[in-house]
């Protein structure tokens, strides 16, 4: 990930993940995320349309900051058994979106109890040479 991306995700706590429908239609909405040894990682529910597009395709991409920030072209992956990444994932989110934690929290957590959430991990496309 070049550097100047790698900063700007440091400076922001929501990014813009597009996905796209089989007909190649865009889908944008704002996620929470972090950063672990070069991969993104967020958390959704097992049934939304952005779940769904990825498992489908793989195909993503972020906008840094805001819809029209720096994009970020990545392969998205469904995370599966990987306690350390859903801990880290848990306790980043409760560190770095605090007050929101409190209220989306319990229920993040109770939808992983239950098996309806799910890690997507993205890896930055490599750079065109």
């Amino acid at each position: 990930m070049p550097s100047d991306t790698f900063d700007a995700l440091s400076r922001t706590k929501t990014v813009y993940l597009t996905t796209w429908s089989a007909s190649g239609k865009p889908g944008t909405v704002p996620i929470w995320f972090f950063e672990h040894r070069g991969l993104i990682y967020f958390c959704s529910q097992r049934d939304t349309l952005k779940v769904r597009r990825i498992r489908r395709s793989g195909r993503a991409t972020l906008n840094i900051g805001r819809r029209t920030g720096p994009q970020l072209p990545c392969t998205a992956r469904i995370v599966t058994g990987d306690p350390e990444v859903r801990q880290l994932l848990l306790q980043t989110y409760r560190r770095r979106y605090r007050f929101r934690w409190l209220f989306l929290g319990p229920r993040i957590q109770r939808a992983f109890n239950r098996d309806e959430e799910v890690i997507v991990e993205l890896t930055p496309d490599a750079e065109p040479a």
